[in-house]
């Protein structure tokens, strides 16, 4: 399937994520910019744990207001809200710097509430028969402009640019530009409307239902993200600051190893059959594995490199094949719900876990790494499970 054969909407939601990679380079900036200035990783860690607690009252407030929306409105909702939170972190410096940090970090937060949309929206906007390869096309784009964007801003960033100032300058640049991807999205982006729960045989679907019938994607889902959870973007800063001894330069080209495995992942799946979905979860988490263990094993940089484009061709193969099991057991009236049941999930366990990973970063830059392929693993018994059942 090719980008042009996607209906107008999608491709131009594509686009749209492919304008706003460059954006998410931040992740890591933040991170860095803390590290650079002194805080230590378990300091950082800490302040990253204290914003996921001091939002959950906003978190549990907004979520209210999301079951029945415009995407379209929600969407323009987080570029506004994620666009301010950086110019919060544009002023981060001297004592206010933590409060800053805060303040951004809330407001993030915020915008992460209405995150559901995008898994919402794709299950809507794209064809339901080419689902696979609209899913394809969707993470190819994006990481293409990933490849072209992430080394010129890391190289400005580590290189030519690199006093603090001179990151906080880019927080604001950055604020700006996402406020004009906002218009992007107001201009050319097509409205979908959210309904509220649809009666079924005279009961209403609720979310004790539906989380019944989500149960085994929820088990599995619960693992792999706390996987991650234990591997965030302050856990590769530090991995590569103290570990590679490295800056944000080395940071993007990872980032952008990862994006080529996401890429050349794409048109591996596009080869591979849906019919096996429990079977190609199992490989590409083993895969994924595999390059965990290369990135735990050297700080031969060029080897990293390798390892982490590794990382991202099994957990791409993954991303399409779990993606592709949510939506064969969600249907399209219940794509709200059961995406913001999943997100809500994933807030509640994201609390605590910036802190443990920088913990266990103390012991060792590697620590989160090995923490999270031991999960990874844990998850292939119930693909395997998953595949039994569904016969394939």
């Amino acid at each position: 399937m090719r980008f042009s054969e996607l209906p107008v909407g999608a491709r131009r939601y594509i686009l749209y994520h492919a304008l706003v990679s460059p954006i998410l380079i931040t992740w890591y900036l933040l991170p860095y910019y803390l590290l650079l200035t002194g805080y230590t990783v378990l300091e950082a860690g800490a302040l990253f744990t204290a914003v996921n607690i001091l939002s959950v009252p906003i978190t549990l407030w907004l979520g209210k207001k999301f079951q029945s929306i415009d995407i379209k409105k929600g969407l323009i909702g987080i570029d506004l809200l994620e666009s301010s939170s950086l110019v919060a972190y544009g002023f981060a410096y001297g004592p206010v710097a933590p409060i800053m940090i805060l303040i951004g970090g809330l407001i993030e937060k915020a915008a992460g509430t209405m995150y559901f949309l995008y898994p919402a929206y794709e299950r809507i906007i794209y064809p339901e028969d080419r689902m696979k390869e609209a899913l394809s096309i969707h993470l190819r784009i994006p990481e293409l402009s990933t490849i072209a964007s992430y080394p010129i801003i890391g190289f400005v960033l580590g290189y030519i640019w690199p006093a603090p100032q001179q990151i906080r300058l880019s927080f604001l640049a950055f604020a700006a530009y996402q406020a004009v991807l906002a218009l992007y999205l107001y201009m050319f982006i097509e409205p979908v409307k959210l309904e509220k729960p649809v009666e079924t045989s005279g009961k209403t679907r609720s979310f004790k239902g539906i989380t019944r019938r989500y149960l085994p994607y929820i088990v599995v889902d619960t693992l792999f993200i706390l996987a991650w959870l234990l591997a965030p973007s302050l856990a590769l800063v530090y991995y590569v600051m103290e570990w590679v001894h490295g800056n944000i330069f080395h940071v993007a080209l990872i980032e952008s190893a990862i994006s080529i495995a996401t890429v050349v992942g794409t048109f591996i799946v596009d080869r591979l059959s849906r019919e096996k979905p429990g079977e190609y979860l199992s490989i590409g988490t083993i895969v994924t594995v595999v390059g965990l263990a290369m990135a735990i094993g050297t700080s031969f940089f060029p080897l990293v490199l390798i390892a982490f484009f590794i990382v991202r061709l099994g957990d791409s193969i993954v991303f399409v094949y779990k993606r592709l099991w949510l939506y064969t057991i969600m249907d399209r009236e219940e794509a709200s719900m059961a995406s913001a049941l999943i997100s809500s999930i994933r807030r509640v366990l994201s609390l605590f876990f910036p802190g443990l990973a920088a913990l266990l970063s103390t012991l060792s830059p590697r620590a989160p790494y090995v923490a999270c392929l031991a999960l990874l693993l844990s998850t292939i018994p119930f693909y395997l499970y998953y595949l039994r059942r569904r016969g394939s």
